[in-house]
């Protein structure tokens, strides 16, 4: 047992980033896009930040950080999970066309930039329920943005 757990560690320190320099850059590349995901998904800028910290802590200290994939999936992973109060909470905006997951989708994509092979990863999902919960959210939206459908909308004004 004693063997294994020395074996484990060393392997953990050899994939981890070497320098400050490489940490810099993945967290100038990432945050970004881990922000704006993140605050669409609590919907404030403090919680925001406290989960992209907490996430990106999680990320570094993974065993297999060193390979960039990977870090990028438990990065998001790692925020969505500590995201998950907030997306269970039920929305109070009746007129919002979208569920939360296709919501989530379309922040994925749009917000953080994430292809949908990463997000097929990070949901553990096939990446043709990814096509489609981002094409039905997309649709849903466009319909609520059609011209009559602002028309209508203006008429109750």
């Amino acid at each position: 047992m004693g063997l294994r757990l020395l074996s484990r560690k060393q392997h953990t320190e050899a994939t981890r980033p070497a320098d400050m320099e490489a940490v810099n850059e993945r967290y100038n590349t990432y945050f970004p896009r881990l922000f704006a995901y993140v605050r669409c998904c609590v919907g404030g800028e403090m919680p925001a930040q406290d989960i992209v910290i907490q996430a990106f802590s999680r990320a570094f200290s993974h065993p297999d950080s060193a390979d960039e994939d990977c870090f990028r999936t438990v990065l998001f992973r790692t925020a969505r999970r500590l995201c998950r109060p907030a997306l269970e909470q039920p929305t109070m905006d009746r007129d919002d066309p979208l569920n939360r997951r296709e919501r989530e989708i379309l922040s994925l994509v749009f917000d953080a930039g994430l292809t949908r092979e990463q997000i097929a990863r990070l949901f553990r999902i096939r990446e043709s329920t990814v096509g489609t919960l981002l094409m039905t959210g997309l649709r849903k939206l466009k319909e609520q943005t059609s011209p009559a459908a602002a028309a209508a909308y203006l008429k109750l004004a």
